[in-house]
C-alpha cells in the first residue's frame, strides 16, 4: 500500500530534479556546455551518467517483465548490451579524439549532407518514440499500484513529461550529469539491493526457483534460438551508435575517464540487470496471473515494490523508478536538442551563432518532448518497442556509421544505398511479422552491409574518398 509518505517522497524528488536544472542553467553560456558539460566530466560523474543511462526503464520494467516470461533466459538480452558496452569502450576514444558526437555529424564528415540528412530525419522520428516509451513506462508504474491518489496512467505521462522536458530544457548535459548520479545510486542501492533483499527475505530464492516451471531456469532453452539472435543483433550494435553513449564519452575530461568510466558502468549495469531478473522471477512465483490482470508482465517491478515493501522503501523505490525514466528520457531530449541544433538547422543556416545554435537546441527539446508525451498517450509497451525503435536505427545508421571509422574505401552512393535497404528490409520483415522467423534487424544488417560493401567497391576512387575518422 502507497502511503502519504511515499507521495511525499516523490514529490520531493520532482522538486529535486527541477532545482537542479534551474541550477545547471546558470552554468549555460554555450552549446558545448549544454550538450558535453564543457567536455570536463571525471569520473564519478561519468560512471553516474553511463551507468544511469544503461540501466534505462527497459532494463527495469523491460527485463523485469520478460524474466516473469521467460525466466533466467532473460539475461541472454542483459549479456548482450554488457557486450556492447565492452565494445563501445574499444571505440570510446575514436569518438573522443574525433570530436564528433552525433551520428548525422559523423556521416556529413565522412560521406557529406545527403547521408547526414537521411540519418537526421530519421533519428529524429526514432527519439519521438523513444522518449514515447519512457514516459509510457511511467504511466505503466502508476497503474501498476491502483493510480496513487487519484493519479491516472494519462495524468502521470503529463506530468513526468512536464519535469523531464524543463529540467533538460535549462541545463541542458550539466543537469543531466548532475542529477544522474544521483539516479545511479539510488537505482543500485533501492532496486538492485533493498528490492531483492526484502523480496527473498519473505520468500528464499531456493523457494521461488522450486515453485517456477522448470521452463524458467532453462537458460540454454529458454527462449527460441531466433529470439536470442534478435536480442544480439539489436542490443550489441545498438551501444555502438547510440548517440547518449557518444555524447558521455564526449563529455569526458580525457579518454582514459572515458573508457574506464563505461567498464565500471558495464560491471554494475550486468549486476544490477541480474537482481532485476531474479525478482522478475519472483514475480510470476507471488503473481502468475499478473499480465492477464494488468494486460502487460512490465508492471511487475511495481506490483512487487508495493505488495513486499514496507511504508518509506516503497517511495524510495517509486522515486528509483522516475530515475530510470528521467534518466533515459533526459538523454533522449538532449540528442534531440542537439541534432536539432547541428544536423538540422545548421544544414539551412550554416552561419548560425552559438547562441541561435543554443536556443534551436532548447527548441527541439520541447518539440520532440511535446512529440512524444502525446505519442506515449495512444501506446503502452516497453521491452519489445525499445527492440523495434533500435533496430529501426541500427538497420540505417549501424554500418554506414562504423564504415565511416573503420574503411577507407566506403564511399557516399555505397553509405545512402546501405541506409536506405537496411531500412526497407526491416520495415518489411516487421510489417510481414518475422517470415520464417527471420528476425528483422538480421536481415536489415546483411543487406545494409552487402550493399555497403558492393556499392562502396563499385563507387569508389582513390584519393576522391576521405580517409577513414579514426585515422585522425
Amino acid at each position: 500500500m502507497v502511503g502519504l509518505v511515499d507521495v511525499v517522497i516523490i514529490i520531493l524528488y520532482f522538486l529535486f530534479i527541477l532545482v537542479v536544472g534551474v541550477i545547471s542553467y546558470r552554468k549555460v553560456k554555450n552549446e558545448q556546455d549544454y550538450s558535453l558539460a564543457g567536455r570536463s566530466l571525471g569520473y564519478p560523474l561519468l560512471i553516474g551518467a553511463i551507468t544511469a543511462t544503461a540501466i534505462g526503464s527497459g532494463a527495469t520494467l523491460g527485463i523485469g517483465g520478460l524474466a516473469f516470461n521467460v525466466g533466467v533466459a532473460a539475461l541472454w538480452s542483459v549479456i548482450a548490451y554488457a557486450l556492447g558496452l565492452v565494445g563501445f569502450a574499444f571505440i570510446a576514444g575514436v569518438i573522443r579524439r574525433i570530436k564528433l558526437w552525433t551520428i548525422p555529424e559523423v556521416l556529413r564528415e565522412r560521406y557529406g549532407n545527403t547521408t547526414r540528412i537521411i540519418c537526421a530525419i530519421f533519428l529524429m522520428l526514432g527519439l519521438i518514440a523513444l522518449f514515447g516509451v519512457q514516459v509510457a513506462a511511467l504511466g505503466t508504474v502508476f497503474t501498476a499500484i491502483g493510480n496513487v491518489y487519484g493519479i491516472t496512467y494519462s495524468s502521470a505521462v503529463l506530468i513526468a513529461g512536464v519535469v523531464m522536458i524543463a529540467y533538460t530544457f535549462a541545463g541542458g548535459m550539466f543537469a543531466i550529469a548532475y542529477t544522474e548520479i544521483i539516479q545511479a545510486i539510488l537505482l543500485l542501492a533501492v532496486l538492485g539491493i533493498m528490492l531483492p533483499v526484502f523480496v527473498f527475505t519473505d520468500t528464499p530464492i531456493t523457494t521461488v526457483m522450486a515453485g517456477v516451471p522448470g521452463s524458467m531456469l532453462d537458460f540454454m532453452k529458454g527462449v527460441p534460438f531466433h529470439t536470442l539472435i534478435g536480442w544480439f543483433f539489436t542490443l550489441l550494435p545498438i551501444c555502438f551508435i547510440d548517440v547518449s553513449l557518444w555524447q558521455r564519452a564526449s563529455s569526458a575530461r580525457n579518454e582514459k575517464v572515458a573508457v574506464k568510466s563505461i567498464l565500471v558502468s558495464m560491471v554494475l549495469y550486468f549486476g544490477y540487470s541480474v537482481a532485476i531478473v531474479l525478482v522478475g522471477i519472483a514475480g510470476f512465483y507471488h503473481y502468475p496471473d499478473l499480465a492477464k490482470t494488468f494486460g502487460t508482465s512490465d508492471v511487475v517491478i511495481p506490483v512487487i515494490i508495493s505488495k513486499h515493501l514496507p511504508v518509506v522503501a516503497i517511495g524510495l523505490s517509486l522515486a528509483a523508478i522516475l530515475a530510470v525514466v528521467m534518466s533515459t528520457a533526459a538523454s533522449v531530449l538532449m540528442v534531440a536538442g542537439m541534432t536539432g541544433s547541428t544536423d538540422i538547422a545548421r544544414i539551412f543556416k550554416p552561419n548560425m551563432d552559438e547562441r541561435q545554435g543554443l536556443l534551436v537546441a532548447r527548441l527541439s527539446v520541447l518539440g520532440i518532448g511535446v512529440l512524444g508525451v502525446s505519442f506515449s498517450l495512444l501506446m503502452r509497451g516497453i521491452f519489445d518497442m525499445m527492440l523495434l525503435s533500435f533496430a529501426l536505427f541500427i538497420s540505417g545508421a549501424f554500418v554506414p556509421v562504423m564504415a565511416a571509422l573503420f574503411w577507407k574505401k566506403a564511399t557516399n552512393t555505397g553509405a545512402i544505398t546501405s541506409m536506405i535497404g537496411g531500412m526497407i528490409v526491416v520495415v518489411i520483415l516487421y510489417g510481414l511479422n518475422k517470415p520464417f522467423n527471420i528476425e528483422p534487424i538480421f536481415g536489415a544488417l546483411v543487406v545494409s552491409s552487402t550493399l555497403m560493401y558492393i556499392v562502396s567497391v563499385l563507387t569508389y576512387k582513390p584519393g576522391t574518398t576521405s580517409i577513414h575518422l579514426a585515422a585522425r
